[in-house]
């Protein structure tokens, strides 16, 4: 189990982990079931950078600062994933088509739109919040999105057989779901934060279906884009409760 952590470590983070792991079923099934624990990691990060830069920083500051460390810490791998279903869709292409986009290591204009669309609007939600927001909920939220991610993988056919996404499910599938939602009981801690999740099953439902429809399944880019959309569409939530007083 130990080592399957670490594989999700290094595969998701930029964390220095010098430690060589083996892909077999054991580790690559264990790895899987961390990749909330690594959303956790990162979520504890972003807790410290904010108690350490609050009294220091202004607002604007430190909103770009949380804004840049979720992403660096991940490598890009997600935002990345998030460009290549961009400019897959906006094709408006076959399924099949739009996988060989995917797969095209160029980039395009809708790509570099989109990205910056996400990431303006993430930036004012964040802006707009960060100053009187739960530290708890920003603990949450790399977590949330990687929990997410994970019963998007377990849950979701594939849309092609060979990738990285097709290669974690060799090992997994819906019977794993349970072991996954386990890390949901963290976010009972406070109402904002089962908010939160109840946002991100709705988002799920949403996502899975136009996975489906559009793509024919998930791949990596699909499941990267989950996770930069989710974390977005969160903070837009948190907006929303901060900015109607709903809590």
């Amino acid at each position: 189990m130990w080592r399957g952590v670490m594989l999700a470590v290094q595969f998701l983070t930029v964390f220095p982990l010098r430690m060589q792991v083996d892909w077999n079923e054991r580790t690559a099934r264990a790895a899987v079931l961390s990749f909330p624990f690594v959303g956790a990691m990162i979520g504890a990060f972003l807790v410290v950078l904010y108690v350490f830069m609050f009294h220091h920083v202004s607002v604007l500051v430190l909103s770009f600062l949380l804004m840049f460390f979720s992403i660096f810490l991940s490598g890009g791998l997600h935002a990345d994933g998030w460009m290549d279903c961009s400019d897959a869709y906006f094709s408006y292409r076959d399924p099949q088509r739009r996988l060989d986009i995917m797969s095209d290591s160029r980039v395009g204009a809708f790509a570099v739109l989109s990205i910056l669309f996400l990431l303006g609007f993430r930036f004012v939600f964040l802006f707009e919040t960060v100053a009187h927001m739960s530290l708890f909920s920003l603990f949450c939220l790399p977590l949330l999105s990687r929990l997410g991610m994970t019963l998007f993988l377990l849950t979701t056919p594939l849309a092609k057989q060979t990738g990285m996404a097709a290669a974690f499910r060799q090992h997994v599938d819906h019977r794993y779901v349970p072991f996954v939602m386990a890390y949901a009981f963290i976010v009972l801690l406070s109402r904002e934060t089962i908010i939160l999740f109840l946002a991100l099953m709705l988002f799920y439902v949403v996502a899975r279906a136009f996975a489906v429809r559009q793509f024919g399944g998930i791949t990596g880019d699909v499941l990267g884009a989950f996770v930069e959309g989710g974390e977005t569409f969160l903070w837009l939530v948190i907006w929303l409760l901060h900015t109607f007083a709903i809590l």
